[in-house]
């Protein structure tokens, strides 16, 4: 009789956990404003006659790879998932597939994601660079054509650091690490066992605002979220609302093929 031992592993899940309330030519330049990028960079895919795109995940000057860097990479993700228009974005954990599931071999993590987007069958890869600095992070965000190897679009995205990407800097993405991300290392999606909704605040029912809270959470070995950060938010405590709720969520611990893990997770 043959046995297969799973492991529970710690995943960050990134959790784009969308919570919906409401009653229903190459340039260069600089930013703050995320909504904006994603603009510039929708309106260079189009006039590049691009069809596909994948966002990879940001590295650091030398190349290393964190926690830190996934999680700005989906910020840009679900901003220009946002502003697709005649062209489609792919699901980055198909890339995630590809680079940390050692299919591809290139000692270059870029080269790697590059040759990730060329399987995938992406013409454009955005991927981005962090320079840390005393107050914030710049960001080098670069499109890519994949075919050709040269770049579209250079911009820089400013990012004020705080506590927690500070501490996300400091959880290498790597082999049978502490942390994974979604499909590395045949990491799973941990399934939801209890998962109630957010409440409407009784402020944002005044005001009639509608929308969509984005945040992502780390999934532990237990199956509990944790470290919960907006993505994307609402005023009046919507934002509020949905951290606090998915604190309370419980899940079936990600697996590998050891085990749970402890992975990030996205959820809309």
């Amino acid at each position: 009789m043959n046995l297969s031992l799973v492991r529970r592993v710690p995943v960050f899940l990134v959790l784009f956990f969308y919570s919906a309330f409401g009653p229903t030519a190459r340039t260069f330049g600089e930013t703050t404003d995320l909504d904006g990028l994603a603009k510039h960079l929708s309106a260079v895919l189009q006039t590049g006659r691009v069809q596909t795109v994948v966002v990879g995940d940001f590295s650091g000057i030398e190349d290393q790879v964190s926690l830190q860097g996934a999680f700005l990479a989906d910020r840009l993700w679900f901003a220009v998932l946002q502003q697709e228009k005649g062209f489609r974005t792919l699901n980055r954990g198909l890339l995630h597939r590809q680079v940390y599931g050692h299919q591809v071999t290139n000692a270059s993590f870029g080269q790697a994601q590059v040759e990730a987007a060329h399987m995938l069958g992406a013409e454009a890869l955005i991927t981005g660079k962090i320079e840390r600095r005393a107050t914030d992070l710049n960001i080098a965000v670069t499109a890519v054509n994949v075919s050709t190897g040269k770049n579209i679009s250079d911009w820089t995205w400013v990012v004020p650091r705080t506590a927690t990407l500070d501490e996300l800097a400091l959880q290498p993405i790597q082999a049978k690490g502490p942390v994974y991300v979604l499909e590395q290392d045949g990491v799973n999606t941990p399934q939801c066992l209890y998962c109630p909704y957010p409440q409407y605040s009784e402020a944002a029912r005044k005001e009639k605002i509608e929308g969509i809270v984005v945040v992502e959470a780390m999934i532990d070995a237990s199956g509990r979220a944790a470290s919960v950060v907006e993505l994307r938010g609402l005023p009046d405590g919507l934002t509020q609302q949905a951290i606090e709720v998915v604190r309370q969520w419980h899940f079936k611990a990600a697996q590998d093929a050891d085990g749970p893990s402890c992975v990030r997770r996205r959820r809309q």
